[in-house]
């Protein structure tokens, strides 16, 4: 069975209504822009412009509320949903005084035991992490670009995604992390 695979995108970095054109290798003949959907950082914060099966290319533009992370392409075909992941983030560019979380040391943590640093733009205004579907209440706010949290025990194994609370929005984490 072939894999579908995302090879690169253009450009790699940009603000609000940035038009990005993914390549991807092995895409379906039958993609359309009505059966492909494409997240950014696990959200359905992008539009789907055009699809090019024969170029094996998606034009996406990133929509209000994007965050830097991966891109995940998934395509409902008649024989069964494919989908690809890019192994590079695109960055989103934030406005000014937006809340960004930009790095995460280390990438791979043991519940219970290992801290998790964050960096990133005024995470003073986080209220509490997510990781996965587990809330991080306890935040130790180092300042305002830094927060460190000790990944908790009821985490579930695995690829999980990272996920900071604001008074009134959500900013994820560019990175998944790797939990043992």
């Amino acid at each position: 069975m072939r894999k579908v695979q995302i090879t690169g995108f253009n450009p790699t970095n940009g603000p609000v209504d940035t038009r990005v054109t993914l390549s991807l290798t092995d895409m379906p003949s039958d993609a359309s822009i009505n059966n492909t959907t494409v997240l950014l950082s696990g959200s359905p914060t992008v539009d789907v412009t055009a699809v090019d099966t024969r170029g094996g290319t998606i034009s996406v533009t990133i929509l209000a509320n994007s965050q830097s992370g991966d891109f995940e392409v998934t395509v409902q075909s008649p024989t069964g949903p494919v989908s690809a992941q890019s192994s590079t983030i695109f960055t989103v560019d934030a406005t000014p005084g937006a809340v960004q979380i930009t790095g995460m040391q280390p990438r791979t943590a043991i519940r219970g035991q290992t801290p998790l640093t964050l960096n990133g733009q005024n995470l003073n205004q986080i209220k509490y992490l997510r990781i996965g579907n587990v809330n991080v209440l306890s935040l130790q706010h180092l300042n305002s670009e830094m927060i460190r949290v000790t990944v908790p025990v009821a985490v579930q194994l695995g690829q999980q995604r990272v996920t900071g609370q604001t008074q009134d929005r959500q900013v994820n984490c560019p990175y998944t992390l790797t939990v043992q």
